[in-house]
């Protein structure tokens, strides 16, 4: 072998063992990338109306998904993870694992139990996403589409105090500036069932709400109560009167995006 091939062999290795070091490096490493961890990720669940919350710290791992009937997630009992950074994955304690897929310093998407999840480190914002890829809209151009509703049977005081005296069932639904959840948005399609199904169905803005029609209120009949929290609250209210008199009072409370059990609520 002369010195050519004897530097040509003696370089090759050089490159091979540079290779195997960048690889090394490169995936050995068990080091989340820095705009992940030691944040709180939330996704909101459009099926329950609760936040899934994720947070990802070095080599911990809490994942909370609420539900309504207290069921225990499979990811429960998961609390360390190891990061596979070739493949992107989180291999966790509890034989489960999951992929990110895609990530900045404010959204996260992530591939759990073959379901791909987009969480925000703003819970707001995770639920505009959601909303807008339920219903192909944001809920502002939502709301303005469904605005008419409320236009149509909007009442002023006047008509207020007239249809609560009146012997005929009356159910209003007061909505004002407090009214801050996403039911507030939601409750606008159920008025528009309503008024298709039902007579006697008004709006009232709650933020005409004022003491002296409080009192007005509370003289017709004590069951009415005199704060005007109760009628502009963060969500939609609903009394159901005759003769002066509360029927039926409730809060409009979809489940997630499902307010179907309101579609049929008759006097």
């Amino acid at each position: 072998m002369n010195n050519r091939d004897i530097v040509n062999t003696i370089g090759f290795m050089i490159m091979i063992l540079i290779i195997v070091i960048m690889y090394f490096f490169r995936y050995s490493t068990n080091t989340m990338p820095k705009d992940i961890i030691d944040k709180e990720w939330y996704r909101y669940n459009y099926r329950t109306g609760e936040y899934e919350k994720l947070i990802l710290k070095e080599n911990e791992f809490k994942y909370y998904r609420p539900s309504n009937v207290n069921e225990l997630s499979e990811y429960d009992i998961c609390k360390n993870y190891t990061f596979d950074k070739k493949n992107n994955e989180l291999n966790l304690d509890c034989n489960k694992s999951l992929k990110i897929i895609s990530h900045d310093d404010r959204r996260l998407v992530i591939l759990l139990n073959k379901e791909e999840k987009t969480f925000f480190t703003d819970f707001t914002e995770s639920l505009n996403y959601e909303f807008n890829l339920y219903y192909g809209k944001s809920m502002i151009e939502y709301k303005k589409d469904k605005s008419q509703v409320t236009e149509l049977i909007e009442i002023n005081e006047n008509k207020l105090l007239a249809e609560i005296r009146n012997n005929d069932y009356a159910k209003i639904v007061f909505i004002g500036d407090k009214c801050s959840s996403v039911d507030c948005i939601l409750a606008l399609d159920v008025l528009e069932k309503w008024i298709v199904k039902t007579k006697n169905v008004y709006f009232y803005n709650s933020n005409n709400m004022n003491y002296k029609l409080l009192l007005t209120l509370n003289k017709l009949n004590s069951s009415f109560p005199n704060s005007i929290d109760f009628y502009n609250d963060i969500y939609p209210r609903v009394l159901i009167t005759s003769n002066s008199k509360i029927i039926d009072k409730y809060s409009i409370k979809c489940l997630g995006f499902n307010c179907t059990k309101y579609y049929e609520n008759e006097f």
